[in-house]
């Protein structure tokens, strides 16, 4: 019976403790591997302010809030690159906030979003009712009509498909990492009902209490 190999992104290795416990209390028989993908604190010094000019985001974006998002790349990439090192199959990468919110199922067939937030084919207009549909299990996405983001639980496949995504972030400037993987399409399914949502927090970045929670609920079909 194929099993999960969960990369978890996290500040601390006490955190990652008590997730991966958390997990393995609900999941051991269906968990081969859990490893802690620390979180990454970009610092901006008088060296590297070049750093900046990395994210391709709006002008008058924060030099915090563009550390913050180039940080979460890093992690990423980070968890990337222990998956192809690690040559597993069937892995999750975690951001700490993910939670579930329905049962974990065998590993799809596919690489997909295990949760995240259905909004038009235009960032812009996230928020806005989506004519969609899903069945239970993969769904394809159809980058003409609307699109996923968040990036607090992807399912990666092989380790092969890791190293692949990971190519696709060394660039010269680079967009939100949620954004990235939208304009890539790299992702061509996402699961339903999501198996994560992403907890209600303070964000990071924004230094406020986000709606992501409320917006990746059924990925925000029923809002």
């Amino acid at each position: 019976m194929p099993k999960y190999n969960i990369y978890i992104i996290c500040k601390t290795e006490e955190d990652f403790l008590e997730k991966s416990n958390d997990i393995n209390d609900k999941y051991s028989s269906k968990i081969c591997h859990m490893q802690w993908i620390p979180a990454e604190y970009l610092k901006l010094t008088q060296c590297n302010k070049k750093l900046l000019k990395d994210l391709h985001t709006r002008w008058n974006t924060s030099g915090k809030k563009t550390l913050a998002k180039l940080g979460n790349i890093a992690a990423h990439r980070k968890a990337l690159l222990a998956i192809y090192m690690n040559k597993t199959d069937n892995n999750i990468i975690l951001e700490a906030d993910a939670e579930f919110s329905s049962k974990l199922p065998s590993p799809p067939d596919k690489s997909c979003y295990m949760g995240g937030w259905l909004i038009p084919p235009q960032v812009s207009k996230a928020g806005e009712k989506v004519d969609v549909s899903p069945k239970r299990g993969l769904n394809t996405i159809d980058y003409n009509n609307f699109a996923v983001i968040m990036t607090h639980a992807l399912f990666i496949k092989t380790f092969e498909e890791s190293i692949e995504l990971f190519q696709t972030t060394i660039t010269d400037k680079i967009k939100n990492y949620d954004i990235h993987l939208k304009e890539f399409e790299y992702f061509k399914y996402f699961h339903y009902p999501p198996i994560f949502v992403q907890g209600k927090h303070i964000s990071e970045i924004e230094g406020n209490t986000n709606r992501n929670d409320k917006n990746t609920q059924m990925y925000g079909l029923t809002n």
